[in-house]
C-alpha cells in the first residue's frame, strides 16, 4: 500500500483511546496526547467503542491499548466512521484476521511495539518528549531507543523534525511507506533513517531510490544477535543503500554528526568533486589535527589567495599559512573574528573548520562573542576544545545555529556526510556506456538446473557447471599456468536484499575487499564492482573480468532457480582469462518470487514490440540508461513549440541531469517508452512517459512526438501501450495536463476516453483524466 493514508496518521488532530494504558510507557502516551490533540476521547468496552462510533466526529486516529476490544468488525466501523490510521504501542502482535478486515478499507497500522510519531506543529502521538521542536529533518526508525536518543541529541541542539516516527515491528506500515511520505512532504528538507531490518528489499530500494533522488537521506543500520552481528555493518546492505543513492552513518555518534551536518550545513555543489575545506587554528598542533581530519574523511583542503593572507596578517601579524590551513597564532576574538571572514570570503574553500584552543589568559567566551555577533553564516564550522569552558562555548554557538562540534574529526566527518550526498547522485546518473545483451539459450540452462532438481541434491555436477558456464561464455575451465592472482566471482542470495554479485580479488593468504552489486548489472555498475576491490589492475584485465561480471548478472536474472554459484578466474602469462577448476552451483527447487529475490526491477522485455502506423512501422520498447545520447539527440531536434506544448516552458538547454532523470528510471514505478522509425535505426522519433505515485492508485502520463511523425498516428499507439501498461499495475486512473493550445492532444485524449477536469497547476492548461476501471475506448 506504500504511503497510503500515512500522510492523514500524521496529520491526526482526533484522537481514539482504545482500552487502559498497561504499562508506564503507555501511561505517558496517554498523557502527551491528552497534552497535543484537539480532542481525545477514552473507552473501555466494545459498548462504549460501538457508542464513540456512531457519534459524528473529527477523523480521529485510534490508538490501541487493549487489543481484545479491536475485531474485524470494529475496523469496518472504524474505517466506516472515517479513521485511516491506528497506533498499536503493545508488544502483542496485531491478529491476522484484523490486518486482513483493514486492507480493503487501506485502514494502516503503526506497529506493534512501535513508539508512536511526532508531527511538527501538529500531534505528538508517541513517547517523545514535550519540548521536541518542529523543524525540516525527518526522523524515520525502528528501534523506540536509537530514536529517544537522536531525538534527546537533536533537543540539547536545538534541531527539530518535520516528522519522526518509530515503525516498531512493521505489522503494516514500514520504514519505506515512511521513505515515501518524507519524498513527498514539502516540509522535509533532509532524512535521518535507522533500519534494523529489511522487511521487503524490493519495496525498501524503490521507496529508497525515489526518496535519495530529491533530498538527502542518511542511513545506520543495525543487526541483533548472532555471531555475524558483531562484525559491524552488513555489507550487502551496506552496497544496497549506496546503490539506492542513501549515505550510511557506521556508529551512532555517527549520526548524530549527520544530523547536524544536514540541519546546519549548507550543501555546497562541487560536481562530485570533493568539498575543501580550509583550517583555522590557534596554533599549529590544532591545524594539523585539523588537516589531519579532513584527509582522512577524503576531503579537499582549501587555500587562500596571496591578497587575502594579506589581509589577514593585518589583523594577526603572527598568522602563518600551512597546508590546507592558516596559523592564528595567540589572536584576540576580533582578529580571530576577521580571518574566519576574509577565508570565507575568499571563493577557495567551501568551508572554513575553525578548532580552537582555550588560551592560558582567556577562555573561549570572548572568542564566541566576537564570532556570535559577526554572523558569519552556517559555512563556518567550529571545534571548541576542551571542557569546562568549552561547554559552555559549544551550547552558546549551538543557540546561535552554527554548527559545533566536539573534535576536529567529528566535524570532518559531517562535513562528508554533507558532501556524499551530492556524490553519490552524482555517480548514480552517470550514463552507462552502450551495451548488447549476449544471446542465450535460456531454456537449454533451465533445463540443466532442473536435471539437477531432479537428482534430488539441487547441485550440478562438474559437466553440468561447465555447460552451464559456456551457455553464458564464462571461460572454460583450463589447464594452463596461470598467475598467482585470482579472482572469486559469486552469485550470492541474501534473506533481506536477495540475489547479489561479488568479486574479491586472491593472492595466497592475502585478499581484496568485495565489491559489491545487484543485477541488473551495467558497464558502469560493473567497473564500480572492480574500483571496489581498491587494487590497480592493468587496463588489459579489465574487459574481460567486466564481461564475466556482465555474464553473471544476466545468469541472475534469467534463472530463477540457481541459487548460489562460484567460480575463480585468473589470467595466464599472456594476458587470457581461463576458469580454475569447476565452478560451484547451488539450485533451488522452489525460488523465491521475483519481487523477493531481486531488489532492483529488471528491464521490462516484454513491452517491446513492433508497432505498425500510417506511415510506417515503429519499434516500441521501455527507455534503457544508455539511451540518454538518443534522448538528447531527440529533445534538441524539436522545434520550439513543441518543447514548450511538452515542457510548459521554453528550454533552451536539455542537461545531462535531466536527461538522466528520464532515462535511469525504477521500472517499479514508472514507464518510459520509447519509438523507434525502422526507417530511422538509432533515432528516438516519440517518448511516452507514465508515473505511477507512492500510493500505487494513479499515474501520470506525458507525451513527446518529434513533429516529423506528428499525424502518423505514433502517439496514440504509444498512449495505448501506457494505458495497458496501468491496467496491468492495477492503477485507479490516469491524469495528464495540457495546454489549452495543444489541440491534438486534447483531441487525442478525448478520443482515448479521457474526461477534461479543468485546470490545476497552471491557468493555462486543463487536465485531462481517465478512470481505468472502466473499460475505455480506444
Amino acid at each position: 500500500m506504500s504511503a497510503q493514508n500515512l500522510e492523514r496518521l500524521l496529520r491526526s488532530r482526533a484522537v481514539l483511546a482504545v482500552g487502559e494504558p498497561g504499562t508506564p510507557q503507555e501511561q505517558s502516551l496517554l498523557r502527551r496526547l491528552g497534552a497535543t490533540a484537539e480532542s481525545l476521547e477514552q473507552v473501555h468496552s466494545k459498548a462504549q467503542l460501538h457508542a464513540q462510533l456512531k457519534l459524528a466526529a473529527l477523523q480521529r486516529l485510534v490508538v490501541v491499548f487493549d487489543a481484545r476490544l479491536i475485531g474485524p468488525r470494529v475496523i469496518a466501523a472504524l474505517a466506516e466512521s472515517g479513521c485511516r490510521g491506528l497506533v498499536w504501542p503493545s508488544a502483542d502482535p496485531i491478529p491476522e484476521l484484523v490486518l486482513q478486515a483493514a486492507r480493503p478499507h487501506r485502514l494502516r497500522f503503526l506497529g506493534p511495539r512501535s513508539g508512536g510519531f511526532f508531527q511538527g506543529n501538529g500531534l505528538s502521538a508517541g513517547e517523545f518528549p514535550p519540548d521536541m521542536a518542529a523543524g525540516s529533518l525527518a526522523l524515520i526508525t525502528q528501534s523506540g531507543s536509537i530514536a529517544a536518543a537522536a531525538i534527546d541529541w537533536a533537543n540539547g541542539r536545538r534541531i527539530g523534525f518535520s516528522f519522526a516516527v518509530t515503525t516498531g515491528a512493521e505489522a503494516d506500515a514500514d520504514i519505506a511507506d515512511f521513505l515515501d511520505v518524507a519524498a513527498l512532504d514539502p516540509n522535509t528538507r533532509a532524512v535521518i533513517l535507522q533500519v534494523g531490518a529489511v522487511r521487503g528489499g524490493r519495496k525498501f530500494m524503490s521507496a529508497a531510490r525515489a526518496c535519495a533522488r530529491l533530498k538527502p537521506v542518511v542511513v545506520l543500520q543495525s543487526r541483533l544477535g548472532g555471531r555475524e552481528a558483531l562484525s559491524g555493518a552488513d555489507p550487502v546492505r551496506s552496497a544496497a543503500f549506496e546503490r539506492a543513492g542513501l549515505v550510511e552513518c557506521l556508529t551512532l555518534d555517527g549520526m548524530f554528526d549527520a544530523l547536524t551536518a544536514l540541519a546546519r550545513i549548507p550543501a555546497v555543489d562541487r560536481g562530485g568533486e570533493p568539498v575543501r575545506v580550509i583550517t583555522i587554528g590557534n596554533g599549529a598542533g590544532l591545524c594539523a589535527l585539523g588537516v589531519d581530519a579532513v584527509l582522512r574523511y577524503q576531503l579537499a583542503l582549501g587555500s587562500c589567495s596571496d591578497e587575502t593572507f594579506a589581509q589577514i596578517a593585518q589583523h594577526a601579524p603572527r598568522a602563518r599559512r600551512l597546508e590546507g590551513a592558516i596559523d592564528a597564532g595567540p589572536a584576540d576574538p576580533q582578529a580571530l573574528t576577521e580571518l574566519c571572514r576574509a577565508l570565507l570570503a575568499d571563493g577557495r574553500s567551501d568551508y572554513v573548520l575553525l578548532v580552537h584552543s582555550p588560551q592560558l589568559d582567556a577562555a573561549h567566551r570572548l572568542h564566541v562573542d566576537a564570532l556570535l555577533a559577526a554572523q558569519l553564516g552556517s559555512k563556518l564550522v567550529t571545534v571548541w576544545l576542551g571542557m569546562k569552558t568549552a561547554i559552555d562555548a559549544r551550547r552558546r554557538s549551538t543557540e546561535a545555529g552554527l554548527a559545533t562540534f566536539v573534535t576536529a574529526g567529528q566535524a570532518a566527518r559531517a562535513l562528508r556526510y554533507r558532501w556524499l550526498h551530492g556524490r553519490t547522485r552524482e555517480l548514480l546518473m552517470q550514463t552507462p556506456p552502450p551495451s548488447e545483451r549476449a544471446a542465450v539459450d535460456c531454456e537449454a540452462a533451465r533445463a540443466l538446473l532442473a536435471a539437477a532438481i531432479a537428482r534430488e541434491h539441487g547441485v550440478l555436477d562438474a559437466d553440468g557447471a561447465d555447460a552451464l558456464l559456456q551457455l553464458y561464455r564464462l571461460p572454460p575451465s583450463s589447464a594452463a599456468v596461470v598467475l598467482a592472482q585470482r579472482f572469486v566471482l559469486s552469485i550470492e542470495r541474501h534473506t533481506e536484499i536477495g540475489t547479489h554479485l561479488t568479486i574479491t580479488a586472491v593472492s595466497g593468504l592475502l585478499q581484496s575487499t568485495t565489491g559489491r552489486a545487484f543485477p541488473p548489472l551495467d558497464g558502469l555498475l560493473a567497473q564500480r564492482m572492480l574500483e571496489a576491490l581498491e587494487l590497480t589492475l592493468p587496463a588489459a584485465m579489465r574487459p574481460p573480468l567486466l564481461q564475466a561480471l556482465s555474464a553473471l548478472s544476466q545468469m541472475a536474472l534469467d534463472l530463477p532457480m540457481l541459487a548460489q554459484l562460484r567460480i575463480v578466474l585468473a589470467f595466464d602469462a599472456d594476458g587470457a582469462l581461463h576458469r580454475v577448476g569447476s565452478g560451484a552451483v547451488q539450485v533451488d527447487a522452489q525460488p523465491p518470487p521475483e519481487r523477493q529475490r531481486l531488489i532492483l526491477a529488471p528491464y521490462p522485455e516484454d513491452l517491446s514490440c513492433v508497432v505498425v502506423s500510417r506511415r510506417g512501422s515503429y519499434r516500441l520498447r521501455a527507455i534503457r540508461p544508455e539511451d540518454e545520447p538518443a534522448l538528447l539527440t531527440l529533445l534538441q531536434r524539436l522545434r520550439p513549440d513543441d518543447v514548450r506544448m511538452r515542457f510548459f516552458a521554453a528550454i533552451r538547454y536539455f542537461s545531462h541531469e535531466m536527461a538522466a532523470r528520464m532515462t535511469q528510471i525504477d521500472y517499479d514505478r514508472e514507464l518510459v517508452l520509447v519509438a523507434e522509425a525502422e526507417a530511422e535505426p538509432g533515432l528516438i522519433s516519440a517518448v511516452a512517459h507514465l508515473v505511477i505515485d507512492a500510493y500505487g492508485d494513479s499515474g501520470e502520463f506525458a507525451l513527446l512526438v518529434h513533429h516529423d511523425h506528428a499525424g502518423s498516428g505514433l502517439g496514440r499507439l504509444l498512449m495505448q501501450q501506457l494505458l495497458a501498461h496501468g491496467r496491468r499495475q492495477g492503477l485507479h486512473s490516469i491524469h495528464g495536463d495540457v495546454l489549452r493550445q495543444n489541440t491534438p492532444m486534447l483531441g487525442l485524449a478525448r478520443s482515448l476516453g479521457f474526461v477534461l477536469r479543468g485546470p490545476y497547476d497552471e491557468p493555462d492548461s486543463v487536465r485531462v483524466e481517465i478512470d481505468l476501471r472502466i473499460q475505455a475506448k480506444l
